[in-house]
């Protein structure tokens, strides 16, 4: 389980709540309106700081049974960034993988949330940033596999978009429409280090979505 400091919040207003509970049971004859009504509050508090904390672990929970499908590595891990850490993080990369702590995919706040819009949609007319957020996260996992070369994992991630699909609950010919729409609309527009002319033209690699194929 990811503790961040969210994690630390809930824990805190589930004791206040508890403390409340207690403070009610005890005083209900002489102060039953004002314990009440802060229970009431933290209550509140607690079910929508909650609600963002259970989504959190679950996305992230998702996103790492993908790497480790993707990657075969067991021991791999997706962590999705938090609220806090992106509130400073200038950068502008989507996702990364430490050479050094190669069975870790960090994951931008962003993508992980629009991961979890797709996978609590119907996933029949996925957004751009819908179908970017699989892709990262397919790509990420190649470099969890060894795969440090953009160009290269890049292509690889595009083979494995449907099947990746396909694992998180789309249906075959969903999957293919989004491998193929990444393809299609996004892979021509991105950096030069994630292109490569092989690639972008389907002969050096077979690039049938989903085959599940390595060259």
């Amino acid at each position: 389980m990811d503790v961040g400091v969210l994690t630390v919040v809930v824990a805190l207003l589930v004791a206040l709540v508890l403390r409340r509970s207690l403070i009610l049971r005890r005083d209900w004859h002489t102060a039953r309106g004002f314990a009440t009504g802060v229970l009431v509050v933290w209550v509140a508090v607690l079910v929508t700081a909650s609600a963002f904390e259970v989504k959190h672990q679950w996305v992230q929970a998702r996103a790492t049974a993908l790497v480790v499908h993707v990657s075969g590595s067991r021991g791999a891990v997706a962590d999705c960034q938090r609220f806090t850490p992106e509130l400073v993080d200038l950068s502008t990369t989507s996702g990364f993988v430490f050479s050094d702590s190669q069975n870790v995919a960090h994951l931008r706040r962003t993508v992980c949330n629009d991961l979890f819009a797709w996978l609590r949609s119907s996933k029949r007319t996925p957004t751009d940033a819908q179908v970017r957020a699989v892709h990262i996260t397919v790509h990420e996992a190649m470099h969890v596999r060894g795969e440090f070369d953009e160009g290269r994992a890049e292509c690889f991630a595009m083979q494995q978009d449907a099947d990746a699909a396909r694992f998180l609950g789309a249906t075959p010919a969903q999957a293919a429409a989004l491998a193929q729409r990444y393809y299609r609309d996004v892979y021509p527009r991105m950096a030069e280090p994630y292109v490569s002319a092989e690639c972008a033209a389907g002969r050096a690699y077979d690039l049938t979505p989903g085959d599940g194929q390595f060259p």
